[in-house]
């Protein structure tokens, strides 16, 4: 079968590999389409690359290769006998997980990264339940609540998700973004207010809307994240509000802040955010091994 892979210098190939087996509590999948990751995976192949022409002039290191998977949709082929009555050979199932959900014509996946599509719900909408779940997890780090005031830095795949999701909930979700088109997709998804960054106030829109309060929870889903921005962010939520670190992992730094940039003066919580929630940092739980 034909797999995609990464090396050790950011590279991306496709390459033959043996079609997997059953490996224990899980099914073999025959992939129908899958998405790759903006950050997860093509911003770590940027910063690999990057490190690769910082090392130029040292001797080359040998070319590894692994493979790649985010998130991905297909139909079950092989099926371990436990899951029989839950699952059967020919379901569609979505697919969630590096290690898991392979950007390859077959993966093998553990019973806890599949759950059966939904009947109205294609192949290409299922194969984004990674970023789908990361911004549901995001709102549950949150705690937030129906009512409540989302603001979102970054209109990506998970900016999208978790603007839909809190106004799905009964929330309010305003979001900045530099690009365009990303704008536009919010707007036609029903969010209160996407504001172009490179022309607009987004401070002055969230405080307006918000009577001069802020937003009870800011997200940061920009890959990589800046002080800057974890500024912003301080200045956008109310007091005693959450700011949320999705885009990686965020080391902010408020050497110097003061006033409305404060985290202390403001006594707010910050918050990471890291995958699909506990169950994804939990490798025996990943495998299958444990309920």
């Amino acid at each position: 079968m034909k797999q995609v892979v990464a090396t050790n210098r950011g590279e991306v190939r496709v390459r033959e590999a043996p079609r997997p087996v059953l490996e224990g509590s899980g099914a073999v999948v025959q992939t129908i389409c899958s998405v790759f990751g903006e950050g997860s995976e093509l911003g770590g192949l940027r910063r690999t690359r990057q490190a690769a022409r910082e090392r130029e002039g040292q001797a080359p290191a040998a070319v590894t290769e692994r493979a790649m998977s985010y998130q991905s949709c297909g139909r079950i082929v092989e099926l371990s006998d436990d899951l029989r009555e839950t699952f059967a050979i020919g379901d569609v199932v979505a697919c969630a997980g590096g290690g898991f959900a392979a950007h390859a014509e077959y993966g093998y996946v553990p019973r806890h990264a599949m759950a059966k599509v939904p009947e109205g719900v294609s192949p290409e909408e299922a194969a984004t339940t990674n970023v789908a779940l990361t911004a549901l997890h995001a709102l549950r780090r949150a705690q937030f609540q129906p009512g409540e005031v989302l603001a979102i830095i970054g209109l990506g795949m998970v900016g999208q998700c978790l603007a839909q999701l809190a106004a799905a909930s009964g929330g309010r979700a305003l979001a900045t973004d530099r690009y365009a088109f990303r704008l536009e997709i919010a707007r036609a998804c029903g969010i209160e207010a996407a504001v172009d960054a490179g022309s607009a106030d987004f401070l002055a829109e969230v405080r307006r809307r918000t009577k001069n309060l802020g937003a009870d929870t800011v997200a940061i889903c920009v890959g990589g994240g800046s002080s800057d921005l974890m500024h912003l962010a301080v200045r956008l939520v109310r007091p005693s509000g959450v700011v949320l670190m999705v885009g990686g992992p965020i080391l902010p730094d408020f050497s110097g802040a003061s006033g409305d940039a404060s985290p202390h003066l403001k006594e707010i919580d910050l918050r990471w955010v890291y995958g699909r929630g506990a169950g994804s940092r939990d490798p025996a739980w990943n495998r299958g091994d444990v309920e």
